[in-house]
């Protein structure tokens, strides 16, 4: 592929190679670091920052990354596929899509989750600032029909932009995360895109789909690094283009009833933009597991079309946001806390007795899962 002088300039100022570039649209990869995931075989992912193609590469191989319309789940394809043939070979094959799960299930699924990102995460409390962010997450929860009863916040110990919701609604922000925001505006949307995942189901099926293929997967290898891997892997790829958009359309719609102004969101998602256009590594996983900024923006845009400005309050609480978390607050002392430990709102305390009960659990429940899975494939070829 032949790259024009322009873009031999672009690549170069971003330490990137002339040659990589999006194989759809001829975009000069930024210059992030490429994103690894245990999902998709720990291969290197990039995402075009312009059209938002997921392309990874591997001897000399070049495959696309997609999500798949039915399930959601993540797949390789060969080429690039039109948006009606977004399936992955399972839900191709016929297999049934996975509903909502029992919440049993999804408890015991989280458990696991909660000790796995534990070995790889650490996570910090400060009394002032948790209360300040609970009480965001308190209104946005409020507003977004179907969220999980007691939603909360916890802060993970990372200058990476990293967020993800849990099926209970446990929002993990990360400081990095917090201190790229500007003003409270930014702050309920990006918690209302989160508290939306958990909302419409997509942190459960996603997260159970996710042990499922852990469980699979796992040979002789250590299966708490496994399992810690897919877990990340929420963060890494995203829900797919389409849930994306919808988790943000919610959030939007939450924040402009509690009053906020919408022109905070394009500004956060403007500063995104340059900052992955400008091969900013911190937002690496953010990048490659949500649509462009840009295409982002524009359809939050078309969305508030022709809404009154009245309709369009302009509060955006910056000085508010700015004494409660902003850069002197991250910088000051913070409390490690143990995420496996569970909040008075939440049902019960988490010890290491029933941790140990979760993981049989979930140990069982997927092989049986998949058991059962075996047996109606079997009969369906059978028949």
């Amino acid at each position: 592929m032949v790259v024009g002088e322009m873009e031999i300039s672009r690549a170069l100022e971003l330490n990137q190679p002339a040659g990589e570039v999006c194989p759809r649209c001829d975009e000069p990869e930024a210059g992030l670091r490429p994103v690894r995931a245990q999902t998709l075989g720990g291969v290197p992912l990039h995402r075009c920052h312009r059209c938002g193609t997921r392309v990874v590469r591997e001897d000399d191989r070049e495959r696309f990354v997609f999500s798949c319309g039915s399930c959601g789940l993540p797949f390789l394809a060969e080429e690039i596929l039109p948006h009606a043939e977004h399936r992955c070979d399972d839900c191709r094959s016929g297999k049934e899509v996975l509903e909502v799960p029992e919440d049993v299930l999804t408890g015991a699924m989280e458990e696991e989750a909660r000790s796995a990102l534990s070995l790889r995460w650490s996570f910090v409390t400060s009394p002032s600032l948790t209360i300040y962010l609970q009480r965001v997450v308190n209104q946005m929860e409020s507003r977004i029909a179907g969220a999980p009863a007691g939603c909360r916040v916890v802060l993970v110990d990372d200058w990476s932009m990293r967020t993800l919701a849990l099926p209970s609604g446990l929002i993990m922000i990360s400081l990095g995360t917090l201190a790229f925001l500007e003003d409270e505006a930014e702050l309920a949307f990006v918690l209302g895109h989160e508290i939306a995942h958990a909302a419409s189901g997509d942190a459960a099926i996603r997260l159970v789909r996710l042990g499922y293929h852990a469980a699979a997967s796992e040979r002789n290898g250590d299966v708490d690094d496994v399992w810690t891997e897919t877990v990340l892997d929420l963060v890494r790829l995203g829900y797919g283009r389409v849930r994306e958009r919808d988790a943000d359309a919610v959030a939007v719609e939450s924040i402009l009833s509690l009053g906020y102004d919408p022109v905070s969101v394009g500004r956060y998602l403007a500063r995104i933009q340059k900052r992955i256009g400008a091969g900013d590594s911190e937002l690496s996983e953010l990048a490659a597991a949500h649509p462009p900024a840009d295409d982002r923006s524009r359809r939050i845009d078309r969305a508030l079309f022709g809404r009154s400005q009245r309709e369009l309050a302009p509060k955006t609480n910056r000085e508010v946001f700015r004494r409660a978390a902003g850069h002197h607050v991250l910088a000051g002392d913070l409390v490690p806390v143990d995420l496996t430990i569970r909040s008075e709102s939440e049902d019960g305390d988490l010890t290491a007795d029933t941790a140990g009960k979760g993981r049989l659990f979930w140990m069982v429940a997927a092989i049986a899962t998949l058991t059962a899975i075996i047996l109606s494939v079997g009969l369906y070829l059978s028949n």
